[in-house]
């Protein structure tokens, strides 16, 4: 099976899952072991954390880079001197 299609079918499942309270069906269908209101808060959730993920890294990074700043002025103060 191909990704395409696994995504397809990964996006059905998903769509279905978000649209069950809408036609009053969130408790009927046994395939879906989650309330659909899970379907909302995971996303959101998953969101959220990668972009806490991704903050922080670049939050690291940039600290790290203002610590060789100083520390290369420094160098550079001392060879200046000579």
């Amino acid at each position: 099976m191909n990704r395409f299609a696994l995504l397809t079918v990964a996006m059905l499942y998903y769509t279905v899952w978000l649209l069950l309270p809408v036609f009053e069906l969130d408790n009927k269908l046994s395939m879906f072991p989650l309330p659909s209101i899970y379907a909302v808060y995971l996303p959101i959730s998953l969101l959220l954390l990668g972009f806490a993920m991704v903050g922080t890294f670049l939050g690291v990074l940039l600290l790290l880079d203002s610590k060789d700043d100083e520390s290369r002025s420094h160098l550079l103060e001392i060879d200046i001197a000579i």
